[in-house]
């Protein structure tokens, strides 16, 4: 299977990214047009739901990767650049290592300003770092 380039995934990334932040935006409008910021006890519970949308974007993140890649290796924007995501052996990812790996290890890659994603464009294998700690390539599909 042929390794695909830095390029494409940075590409379905950026389409994964927005495809998620519309709906995260959506989501955060909405409570804001309930709460409103009329006082201090109004305030306060803007901070809380803000939590609790930033919990349910994560969620929201987790869930995305998961079923997308666990049920043919292909998010939207992998569809769109018709590349996928596999285990090295070729193999689908589970549901959770999927999630994990859309959640945590994109943190860890983004962690040092972007660094571990930048890592697939000089590494031999291509892999970014989450593909490194999760024994996954991303493929032409």
């Amino acid at each position: 299977m042929q390794r695909a380039g830095f390029f494409s995934r940075f590409v379905a990334l950026l389409v994964d990214s927005f495809a998620i932040s519309i709906v995260g935006g959506v989501l955060a409008w909405l409570i804001s047009l309930l709460t409103g910021n009329t006082g201090s006890f109004m305030g306060m519970m803007v901070g809380v739901v803000g939590a609790f949308v930033s919990f349910i974007l994560l969620f929201l993140n987790f869930f995305y990767f998961s079923f997308l890649w666990s049920r043919n290796g292909q998010s939207i924007g992998m569809r769109l650049l018709n590349i996928k995501v596999l285990k090295r052996d070729g193999s689908l990812m589970g549901f959770w290592s999927a999630g994990f790996r859309g959640t945590i290890g994109y943190w860890i890659s983004g962690l040092v300003f972007g660094l571990g994603f930048l890592w697939a464009a000089f590494d031999g294998n291509k892999e970014a770092w989450h593909d490194k700690i999760f024994g996954t390539g991303v493929f032409k599909a």
